[in-house]
């Protein structure tokens, strides 16, 4: 009976001498409030230790009464029970780096999750402190590295938050699940990107999963990224992430926008750094993306049809050099959009771009070393080698009402039995120009304009250029 008096007498005086040592790290009761939420650590040192705990925790600011307030109405939210004075002044003496007095409260019984009003704890403290000590010994006392503060904040962000890369060093492999932390608040990349330290923002992205959603700050940090040619950035940002990079609050790939503005750059790195050479174009595309598209009929489809892709848009604009780069990177020039059954071949086609159609088509001669050239004038045909006519023939081209219409067009398809669906008539050795509803085929020749818009051969013309001139052959009419 004793015994066990003295023992309370003896535990009693040693907490009461705790506490009397303690209240000499905290500030005078006159101090105003001084931890905002983004940095309690730089204001703290500013502030002069003084006696009296009331005024560090009891004061109150009309930001924190919102952010009290938000956080309890959150549906995580989980009410946290009264804190004792030894809680509270092991947090303050954490944050004043008085880690013998921590130490000293801890063996008196002090919880290490023990948190401030703030939800600070002893290992926040410390990982903004940077002191990778203070962290091992709290981890060693069972410290949660996953425990936030009411603004949504682990040990982690504010490891990142102040830059101290030790810290997060020795922090982030025993974070097993990015994700679950950064659940309750800020996401840790933004955070490192906030911060503005290449080195910690390289360090969470290598470690985060490749389920991420693209953020505010992971689009900017792309786009500098891109601007300063970090390939390697680009590279590790597109591949932890599930969908292709858009603008904020956009559906549109940005690999998209880069072809419609000519951008090359972004365009070249977004590809080289694994950007979907197949990607398709969302229907409802917004406004923004859609004034960038000058061809009616490409925004027509665009609007109308799915299933438009990458190298759908670049034959619809035109960009023989982008066609070419998705098609290197594997992009598939056969796949149709599911219902109008479009290839890239037919956007190139209307644009009555010649380049773009012998690329879709996987070649064709340059028409500087063979071309046929028809002359509505003269009303005559000749094939061009080398830039000498090897062959001449007459012809007859469309009527008034259904004339010929001039330009640089590309055999796209032979068919040796073509019959017209239009008319219901036989078409001969037909050679359809461009993916067009005509082409040049064997029919009668009268030596003036005649046609419904075809050119019309002789029979042993048209059976020659059928037989001799291969598909992607440039046909000039003039």
């Amino acid at each position: 009976m004793r015994t066990s008096t003295i023992r309370t007498l003896i535990g009693g005086t040693t907490a009461t001498l705790l506490i009397i040592r303690a209240t000499t790290f905290l500030p005078d009761s006159e101090a105003q409030l001084p931890l905002p939420p983004r940095a309690p650590v730089a204001l703290l040192e500013k502030q002069e230790p003084a006696a009296g705990w009331q005024g560090m925790f009891l004061p109150v600011m009309a930001e924190r009464h919102a952010a009290v307030i938000q956080h309890c109405f959150g549906t995580e939210f989980t009410p946290r029970p009264p804190r004792s004075p030894s809680e509270m002044l092991l947090v303050a003496a954490a944050l004043k780096r008085d880690w013998e007095m921590v130490r000293r409260l801890l063996k008196a019984g002090a919880p290490v999750e023990a948190a401030d009003d703030e939800g600070v704890t002893p290992l926040m403290a410390a990982a903004m402190q940077g002191d990778v000590t203070q962290l091992r010994a709290l981890l060693e006392q069972h410290a949660r590295i996953d425990l936030l503060d009411v603004n949504g904040r682990s040990a982690l962000h504010h490891a990142i938050a102040a830059g101290k890369l030790e810290a997060i060093d020795l922090l982030l492999p025993l974070a097993t699940n990015l994700e679950a932390l950064s659940a309750g608040g800020r996401d840790l990349l933004t955070t490192a990107f906030d911060a503005g330290n290449a080195a910690i923002f390289q360090m969470i992205l290598e470690r985060s999963p490749a389920t991420l959603q693209w953020t505010a700050s992971t689009l900017h940090a792309l786009d500098i990224a891109i601007s300063a040619g970090l390939r390697d950035q680009v590279r590790l940002l597109l591949s932890k992430h599930l969908a292709p990079p858009t603008r904020e609050s956009g559906s549109v790939p940005l690999i998209a926008y880069a072809m419609a503005e000519g951008n090359t750059t972004a365009f070249e790195t977004l590809l080289a750094c694994g950007s979907d050479p197949n990607l398709v174009l969302p229907q409802a595309a917004e406004k923004e993306f859609m004034s960038l598209v000058k061809s009616k009929y490409l925004r027509l489809y665009i609007q109308e049809e799915t299933g438009v892709n990458l190298l759908m848009l670049a034959a619809g604009l035109g960009k023989t050099a982008y066609v070419r780069a998705l098609l290197d990177a594997g992009a598939d020039r056969n796949r149709m959009t599911p219902r109008e059954k479009m290839l890239p071949l037919y956007f190139a086609a209307w644009n009555a771009d010649w380049k773009c159609v012998q690329l879709l088509l996987g070649g064709g001669p340059l028409p500087e070393r063979l071309r046929i050239e028809i002359s509505l004038a003269k009303q005559n045909a000749a094939v061009i080698k080398d830039g000498v006519a090897v062959f001449t023939t007459e012809c007859s081209t469309g009527r008034e009402g259904f004339s010929t219409r001039p330009g640089h067009y590309v055999i796209t398809d032979k068919d040796r039995d073509h019959r017209s669906t239009i008319y219901k008539v036989a078409m001969p050795y037909f050679m359809r120009l461009s993916c067009r509803d005509f082409g040049m085929h064997e029919g009668a020749v009268p030596r003036y304009p005649a046609s419904h818009g075809c050119i019309r051969l002789p029979s042993g013309a048209a059976r020659r250029l059928f037989t001799e001139i291969p598909v992607g052959t440039v046909v000039v009419v003039n």
